[in-house]
């Protein structure tokens, strides 16, 4: 196994997987006040969570580069009718459903309690060569997380710690728990004055959890094979 995550800014990820496949995760680049990088030209596909210009900023720009979009029909229709992204540049799916993007990457997409312009606000769990991650939008707490837990072996839980629009470090610490994930990326801090600055309330909520689970916390653009 061999499988490489980089927390570019905000809630964007890239993935890449052990044969080179590329994909990402809430693609935003352009205009992000907390990253020089820009959306990835060889990107096999993007994930979307839900309908918000933070989350969905480059969609255009790495459809055009040849991704697949994976996202709701309702987030399809308003991508296509007011961004002009291909409808062909889409994979459709919906909470509860699973889809298998390509060998040894399977996704499926889970609930999250928060609004969307369009369609539903989602999370996914997404399996690339044997390693199990979660990553939870912009979700609110709540307890149904315990049986995503349950049914999946999570190595990696990313959520969401920054409050105001999200859950708060300490949410997202039990979200952790209740997906018994072994290591969590902290996401969606920093970015604006009202979100929590720095991930550190989330470590020590973690650590105060008693469960074993650790914070990992790169710099924008940090990267971790496993």
């Amino acid at each position: 196994m061999s499988v490489e995550i980089v927390w570019v800014a905000h809630s964007t990820v890239e993935v890449r997987s052990s044969t080179g496949l590329r994909f990402v995760i809430d693609p935003w680049y352009t205009k992000s006040p907390v990253t020089k990088a820009s959306p990835p030209e060889d990107a096999g596909f993007a994930l979307v969570t839900h309908d918000h210009w933070d989350h969905v900023q480059d969609v255009p720009a790495v459809a055009a580069s040849g991704a697949k979009i994976v996202t709701q029909p309702e987030t399809l229709a308003r991508l296509s009718r007011e961004e002009g992204v291909a409808e062909d540049a889409f994979l459709t799916m919906n909470l509860g459903g699973t889809r298998k993007l390509a060998d040894g990457i399977e996704v499926t997409m889970i609930p999250a309690l928060h609004t969307s312009r369009s369609g539903l606000a989602s999370g996914y769990v997404v399996k690339v060569d044997g390693f199990t991650f979660a990553h939870l939008g912009d979700t609110a707490l709540f307890s149904d997380l315990r049986l995503y837990g349950e049914m999946y072996d999570i190595d990696l839980a990313m959520v969401p710690i920054g409050d105001h629009f999200t859950m708060g470090p300490r949410a997202a610490a039990r979200a952790v728990t209740f997906l018994g994930a072994r290591l969590a990326l902290p996401l969606h801090y920093g970015t604006f004055p009202a979100l929590v600055p720095t991930a550190e309330p989330f470590v020590d909520a973690l650590r105060d959890e008693g469960q074993g689970a650790t914070a990992w916390v790169p710099e924008t653009g940090g990267r971790r094979t496993f």
